[in-house]
């Protein structure tokens, strides 16, 4: 069975198509189902709308961003970082980046790590065209510092390569006694930038299996679709939240009252996929609403590595809802990045579904479906709603 590797850089991160794990963006079929042909207008629209996705990007604009508190519940590891190597976060100095493997048995994971490495003006600046490897290409050139990370006892004995440093000293075991804990540092590094990783705080937490984000129970629903026990899959409730759509009109947790299933599709506006599927999601929407079905987009790039709303992105959703022709709102994620269920997002284009109540229902769905998959998932999200 082939290692599966994953290289992100928290929410942000998943713009970047290539670097999916979970048949995200850049994935156009499910279980070998084509998209949807059958109608010559949606497929025009499609080729049209692929046009505005840009061929290249800038990686410094999605590493992770500098906040107070970290949580990492799949490594069982929580950690906040000194103010001085906040600032210099925030000044684009450096990059905060974050990667996973995962283990034969695709269940859990043989180590996970934050890394912090130091970016040139260049670097920061610099342009690449997105494609599979541009990302990690782009990470690899930058200089290390130092790295924290939750590692099984069959990877440790590789922990210089890992974590690119040669200094490394355990700071504990996982609860359940998984992983060991180390906090490593590049011997080569100024002195100043070696104290600041020695200065980040930590704390252990219990360990939420990996395999729980990959069905997505981690993410708020444990899939159950097609087992007689639905109804009583967890839940998660979205809370109270206010987020503008792209024409700058309000929407608030009251958005799901009127309709037994909201569709939640959240893309960016450069994921090919996420673009492709938008005319059948328009359609789904007009199909579906006498039902009691919603649809509503939220365009995650709305907002930059620095929690900024992004002018620039804003432009190009007008620009896709006009050339694809959809009615249904583009929102922009609010600064607590909708109570933080945005921050969870491994890949897009990921879909869940809401009630009235705003309950997240059931399985959370990445990477894109035909019309028909939609129709399908969309009756049966209903029955469980409507029992």
């Amino acid at each position: 069975m082939r290692k599966n590797k994953k290289r992100l850089c928290s929410f942000m991160m998943v713009v970047l198509c290539s670097l999916t794990l979970l048949n995200g963006c850049g994935s156009e079929k499910k279980n070998g189902v084509k998209e949807d042909t059958a109608k010559e207008n949606i497929e025009e629209n499609k080729k049209e709308v692929t046009d505005t996705a840009p061929e290249t990007y800038k990686p410094a604009e999605f590493t992770i961003p500098s906040q107070d508190f970290y949580e990492y519940s799949y490594m069982g590891l929580n950690f906040s970082l000194p103010e001085n190597l906040l600032e210099r976060i925030e000044r684009q100095e450096v990059a905060m980046l974050s990667e996973e493997e995962i283990a034969e048995d695709e269940t859990t994971l043989n180590y996970a790590l934050i890394k912090w490495k130091s970016m040139t003006e260049e670097q920061c600046v610099m342009e690449v065209e997105s494609g599979e490897n541009s990302f990690s290409n782009w990470a690899d050139d930058l200089t290390p510092i130092g790295t924290i990370g939750a590692y099984q006892d069959n990877v440790i004995e590789k922990l210089d390569d890992l974590t690119e440093c040669t200094e490394h000293k355990e700071i504990g075991r996982s609860k359940d006694g998984m992983f060991t804990y180390y906090l490593s540092v590049n011997s080569d590094v100024e002195d100043d930038l070696r104290e600041e990783i020695n200065k980040i705080s930590f704390e252990f937490t219990d360990v939420i299996p990996f395999q729980d984000f990959l069905s997505s129970e981690g993410a708020g629903g444990k899939s159950t679709e097609g087992d007689d026990s639905t109804q009583n899959a967890q839940t998660e409730n979205l809370g109270e939240f206010s987020m503008q759509d792209i024409e700058g009109e309000t929407y608030t947790q009251e958005m799901f009252a009127d309709y037994d299933l909201t569709m939640v599709n959240v893309f960016t506006t450069w994921c090919t996929p996420c673009i492709n599927e938008i005319p059948d999601l328009e359609k789904l929407r007009n199909e579906m609403k006498d039902q009691g079905v919603n649809v509503v987009g939220i365009v995650l790039n709305g907002r930059d590595g620095f929690g900024k709303e992004d002018e620039e992105t804003l432009e190009k959703a007008k620009l896709l809802a006009e050339k694809t022709g959809a009615s249904y709102p583009f929102l922009i994620p609010d600064e607590g990045y909708l109570n933080g269920r945005l921050l969870e997002i491994n890949a897009v284009p990921e879909t869940f579904f809401a009630d009235r109540e705003g309950n997240i229902v059931g399985e959370t769905y990445s990477g894109s479906r035909s019309l028909e998959e939609w129709q399908a998932i969309l009756e049966i999200k209903l029955k469980e709603v409507q029992r």
